[in-house]
């Protein structure tokens, strides 16, 4: 895949005031009235781990790129609601943005777990919200990314780098993507790779889907790869489902380990 991105919001003559922004381990992100970007951080926002390195994710600027593909990808393949691709850009320093169209919406864990001052919602209403919310998921979004078809694993760059929860190998010691593994049928789907409920964006009125977010990881995988992490929350750094139950990672590491797949560095390092 090969998108043309348009030039860059903030390159235009009328430059929007930044309203909110902040920054983790390896990304800044900048809220405006219309638009809202996550870029890569500059030299001088970066922190130093304990071994004298800079902190950050693995596969930094393969991610956003990535997460650009999938935005074109999906709003023009399927009727999956995704923020509006608006523009990609590299400033001097070698750090590249993308900036996308911002929605108004609340995020899925927020409503779940009472963190909005203006909308509270009533057990019922997050049963129903739950509903909603798994419902979409099963009935739109996992039909039409499976109708996304490759004979390659991997991410649309054509570059491979497993998803959360499934690499267990630290960043640090994380070398260049490995190159996909082609197969003889288009046996790979696409996934979005975390789909947590704080990549749901939600309606607060309707209680309905308004988009997904955060497509960095998405890719093609084998099937049943895509871990429900919706119905999850993540208690002390684990991932449980709403019963209690640990999420299985491993039965998607097998997966990967399979004849065909990917090389077993990238699971087991």
């Amino acid at each position: 895949m090969d998108p043309s991105p348009k030039p860059a919001v903030n390159g235009s003559k009328h430059v929007e005031p930044v309203i909110h922004e902040w920054t983790i381990i390896d990304r800044h992100y900048e809220v405006r009235a219309s638009t809202f970007t996550k870029r890569q951080l500059r030299p001088h926002e970066t922190t130093l781990n304990r071994f004298g390195q800079v902190s950050e994710y693995a596969f930094n600027r393969e991610r956003l790129e990535n997460e650009r593909d999938a935005l074109i990808l999906i709003s023009q393949t399927t009727t999956i609601p995704v923020p509006r691709y608006l523009g990609w850009s590299v400033d001097d320093d070698g750090v590249a943005s993308l900036v996308m169209e911002k929605l108004e919406g609340r995020m899925l864990d927020w409503l779940l777990d009472d963190g909005m001052d203006d909308v509270k919602l009533t057990d019922e209403e997050k049963l129903i919200l739950r509903r909603n919310v798994d419902a979409f998921i099963q009935n739109t979004v996992l039909p039409q990314l499976g109708n996304l078809r490759s004979k390659t694993m991997g991410q649309l760059g054509g570059v491979l780098f497993a998803p959360p929860g499934i690499s267990q190998a630290p960043a640090r010691f994380t070398k260049a993507p490995p190159a996909p593994h082609p197969a003889t049928t288009e046996r790979y789907v696409y996934c979005h790779n975390d789909l947590a409920q704080h990549n749901i964006v939600i309606k607060p009125d309707s209680l309905e889907v308004l988009c997904l977010i955060d497509w960095e990881f998405s890719g093609f995988f084998p099937p049943g790869f895509e871990v429900p992490f919706w119905r999850c929350q993540r208690v002390e750094g684990e991932w449980t489902h709403e019963n209690g139950g640990l999420v299985d990672f491993e039965s998607r590491r097998a997966m990967l380990k399979e004849p065909g797949n990917i090389p077993l560095c990238l699971v087991c390092l």
